[in-house]
C-alpha cells in the first residue's frame, strides 16, 4: 500500500512531489472500459500526468495510495459525475461497486477503479440539480470544489448524458460557471498543469461543440443538418423539428456548445465500432460543424491527445479510427454523400500527428503478398465492427475496393423510414496513398479512401 510519503522521503524531495503534471494533454476513452484495463489506466492516463510514474499498482488492492493530497506520491484525480441524473446517483457511482451478477462481472465504483490503478481520488459534487450552487465561488460548496480542481493532477468526466455535463459547468448563456472557470485556469490553453479526461459523455464534453444522439444512417439519411442547442436545452439534446416522438428526433443528431480542450480542428465520437458503427455519423457531423478531422474512440480504449506535439497516441484494448475530410468532396443528392474522405485505423501503441497526418505504428508493414485473395463486401456496414473489418481487408487483400452497405434500419416499435428510403454504400479503396500493417495480431491501416455514395 502506498498511502504517504511521510516519514519516507526528505522535507526536499516531499516538496518536488507538488510540481505539476506534464502539460497539454487530454485522454479521451470511448467508453465500456474494463475495471482491470491497465493499459489504459496505468499506461495511458496515470503516465500522462507525469507523477510517481515508477509506480506499480497492485490491480487486486482498492488502497494502492493515500487520500491526503498534500502527502500522497500518487496523482491526483477529480472525479465528476455530472454526466449522472442527480447529485445522489453520482455520489453512489463514485463510492459503491456494483456486485457481479450471473454472467456480469463486478464494476468498481470509481473510487475503487482509480485506487485500484494508483490514482488518489476526490469527488466533485456539482450535478444538474445543485449547479446553481455547487459551481459558484461564494459558497461553501463551490468553494470546496475548486479547491480540488487547483490541486487535482487529473479530471475525469465520467459516462452518461453529456449535456448534463455542459448544464452543470456552464451558464445559461454558455459561460464557463466558476468551477469550469478554474478547470480552463488550470488547463490554460493546453500550457497548464492538469490531464483532463473524458469517458464516453465526458468525452464528447471536451469537444468545442459536441453532438449527441442518433445513428449513422439517419445522420446521412437527414443530410447532416444537426440543429444547434442552447445549454437551458439540454434534457432534449436531438432533433427536435417534428417532436419528441418523430422518426427524426430518434435517429438524426444535434449540436451543443460544449467545454472546448480539444482543438477546434478535431471532433471526437465515442462507442466507435463496437457497439455500432458509428463512421457515418461522425462524418456526417464533421460537415454539419465545418471541422476538419474526426476522432472516433472505440469502447474499451483510450487516446492520450498531446496538444502540445499534436499527437494521439492509442491505448487499452481496441482502435482509435481518424476521418480526414481534407480532400473530400461533397456530391448533390437526398442524403449526405461525399467523396475522398481519408480513414486511418489505429491500435494501441500507435501514434497520430494531427498535424502532419503522420500514422506511427511499430508493425510490420504489409506488403504485397496480401493475406486474403477475395472482397470483403459488407451487408450491414454500421453493424458493430465492420466498418473496422472492411478497412483492414481493404489493406490486406488482393483486390483494391470492399463495399459496404447500409439498409434501411427497421424496428419493431416506433416510426419507421419512408418508403423507398435510399439504400446508402460506403466505399473503402486502397489507393498509392493507403498503408497497411500488422502484428501480434492487429492492424494498423493508414489513409484509406472512402466514398459515401
Amino acid at each position: 500500500m502506498k498511502k504517504s510519503v511521510v516519514g519516507i522521503l526528505l522535507c526536499g524531495a516531499l516538496a518536488a512531489l507538488s510540481l505539476p503534471a506534464a502539460a497539454g494533454k487530454l485522454f479521451l476513452s470511448g467508453g465500456a472500459y474494463e475495471d482491470a484495463n491497465t493499459d489504459l489506466f496505468v499506461n495511458g492516463l496515470r503516465k500522462a500526468t507525469g507523477r510517481d510514474t515508477g509506480f506499480t499498482p497492485n490491480i487486486n488492492s482498492t488502497s494502492n495510495c493515500g487520500t491526503n493530497w498534500a502527502t500522497t506520491a500518487c496523482p491526483r484525480i477529480a472525479v465528476i459525475t455530472a454526466a449522472k441524473d442527480s447529485y445522489a446517483t453520482g455520489l453512489d457511482a463514485f463510492n459503491n461497486d456494483i456486485p457481479a451478477s450471473g454472467s456480469t462481472p463486478l464494476k468498481r465504483g470509481y473510487y475503487n477503479l482509480f485506487q485500484t490503478h494508483g490514482f488518489s481520488p476526490k469527488f466533485i459534487t456539482a450535478h444538474v440539480d445543485n449547479y446553481g450552487v455547487h459551481t459558484s465561488s461564494s459558497t461553501p460548496e463551490g468553494q470546496a470544489n475548486i479547491a480540488i480542481l487547483n490541486q487535482a493532477d487529473a479530471v475525469w468526466f465520467v459516462g452518461g448524458d453529456q449535456a448534463k455535463i455542459i448544464r452543470t459547468l456552464l451558464t445559461d448563456s454558455g459561460a464557463d460557471t466558476a468551477l469550469a472557470a478554474a478547470l480552463r485556469s488550470r488547463w490554460s490553453n493546453g500550457g497548464g498543469s492538469i490531464v483532463i479526461a473524458g469517458d464516453s459523455a465526458g468525452n464528447h464534453a471536451l469537444n468545442v461543440k459536441m453532438h449527441a444522439a442518433g445513428v449513422s444512417y439517419g445522420y446521412l439519411y437527414y443530410g447532416a443538418d444537426l440543429p444547434d442547442t442552447p445549454v437551458t436545452g439540454y434534457a432534449s439534446l436531438g432533433d427536435t423539428r417534428d417532436g419528441l416522438s418523430a422518426l427524426r428526433y430518434l435517429e438524426n443528431g444535434a449540436t451543443m456548445k460544449a467545454l472546448g480542450y480539444l482543438p477546434a480542428g478535431i471532433l471526437s465520437d465515442t462507442h466507435f465500432d463496437t457497439r455500432s458503427g458509428r463512421l457515418g455519423r461522425l462524418a456526417a457531423a464533421l460537415r454539419d460543424l465545418g471541422v476538419a478531422q474526426g476522432f472516433g474512440v472505440d469502447e474499451n480504449t483510450g487516446v492520450v491527445v498531446d496538444t502540445s506535439a499534436q499527437t494521439a497516441t492509442v491505448y487499452g484494448a481496441n482502435k482509435l479510427l481518424i476521418v480526414d475530410t481534407a480532400a473530400a468532396s461533397v456530391q448533390t443528392g437526398s442524403y449526405y454523400k461525399v467523396n475522398g474522405l481519408r480513414v486511418s485505423l489505429l491500435t494501441p501503441g500507435d501514434k497520430y500527428n494531427w498535424s502532419s497526418k503522420v500514422v506511427t505504428s511499430s508493425k510490420s508493414a504489409i506488403g504485397t503478398a496480401y493475406y486474403y485473395g477475395s472482397a470483403y463486401n459488407s451487408a450491414d456496414i454500421f453493424a458493430a465492427l465492420e466498418t473496422s473489418k472492411s478497412l483492414t481487408r481493404t489493406v490486406d487483400q488482393t483486390p483494391t475496393v470492399n463495399v459496404g452497405t447500409a439498409p434501411v434500419p427497421v424496428y419493431s416499435s416506433g416510426p419507421s423510414y419512408p418508403s423507398g428510403s435510399p439504400v446508402i454504400h460506403l466505399r473503402f479503396t486502397r489507393d498509392a496513398t493507403s498503408k497497411g500493417y500488422y502484428g501480434s495480431g492487429k492492424y494498423t491501416v493508414d489513409k484509406v479512401k472512402v466514398d459515401i455514395y
